[in-house]
């Protein structure tokens, strides 16, 4: 059963609603409220027309409320609650600050926030709450055995990803390069940080995106769904652009320094290398899983 949120008006930013969810830029607040918060006219938007479910409230100002109208229609339309505060509340909701213990991932205090304690983001005039969903470790399973069998399908794993801003990015990479589904083990930042929720621009809304797998099960799990599991290595024989790439495929996609682990390299049946043509040594995870996710979608639209 979902809490009703409190009706009423909020009149100060200093207030227990607004530092409730302010406190969200923090991990443990996140799962201690069954929230996430998400910022910006754009992912409050993909939340309402895609996972409308997910939305607990909606807060904007007056002048974001004119701006974009439709967001009242789709909060109406959805039946969540949506409230128009001052421009001081807004930000009060979105100040992540290290002195009241709401400090996010991968955030810094910021000389540019009036009291020096906290990071400045500017969410446009519009923040919205939402459920959080469960982190179950054998939702990754169920969710590969739902994929078309079949049908091409693209997935993305995320494995030791730890900075919450590559994480987002890298969703909505996926996004838009028409992958099926997203998994994040549980030794990856948290998708639904702040961070991670910005960066995503409204992605983490569009394709299903799962946590909390062991790698282990999931490469089974890949095998078991008649899925070929991919990885970039430089060290691999085969060049991505001349390889045969699997219809099913799933690209793992390693730590930001580290890459891939020698284990999960090992378990992966095919690793190709992305060619480099000047003095670059190698590509950062959201460059080479670009790379990657279009080629594949590219083979895909030739028939190849």
């Amino acid at each position: 059963m979902n809490e009703r949120p409190d009706q009423s008006p909020i009149t100060s930013p200093r207030s227990e609603r607004v530092r409730k969810v302010a406190a969200l830029a923090g991990r443990s607040a996140r799962r201690k409220q069954g929230r996430f918060r998400i910022e910006g006219p754009q992912s409050v938007r993909s939340l309402l027309r895609h996972r409308p479910g997910l939305a607990r409230e909606v807060f904007l100002t007056e002048r974001a409320a004119g701006d974009h109208p439709e967001l009242a229609d789709l909060a109406r339309g959805a039946g969540v609650p949506l409230r128009t505060v001052d421009e001081q509340i807004l930000r009060a909701l979105v100040r992540e600050t290290a002195a009241t213990g709401t400090a996010g991932e991968g955030t810094t205090n910021s000389p540019d926030t009036p009291d020096g304690s906290g990071s400045l983001v500017s969410p446009q005039g519009v923040v919205a709450v939402g459920a959080l969903p469960a982190e179950d470790p054998t939702a990754a399973g169920a969710a590969l055995r739902a994929l078309p069998s079949a049908d091409a399908v693209t997935v993305v794993v995320l494995h030791e990803v730890r900075d919450p801003g590559n994480v987002g990015t890298l969703i909505r990479t996926a996004d838009a390069a028409g992958a099926d589904l997203v998994l994040l083990t549980r030794t990856s930042a948290d998708p639904y940080s702040p961070k991670a929720v910005r960066a995503a621009a409204g992605s983490l809304f569009h394709l299903p995106v799962l946590t909390g797998a062991a790698i282990e099960d999931v490469l089974a799990q890949l095998a078991d769904s008649a899925l070929t599991a991919a990885a970039t290595s430089g060290y691999a024989d085969a060049e991505l652009f001349t390889v045969e790439l699997p219809a099913r495929i799933a690209w793992i996609l390693g730590n930001e320094a580290r890459g891939l682990d020698e284990a999960t390299l090992a378990a992966a049946p095919l690793t190709v290398r992305i060619p480099l043509a000047g003095h670059a040594e190698s590509l950062n995870v959201h460059t080479a899983a670009t790379v990657c996710l279009f080629e594949t979608l590219r083979r895909r639209q030739a028939g190849a």
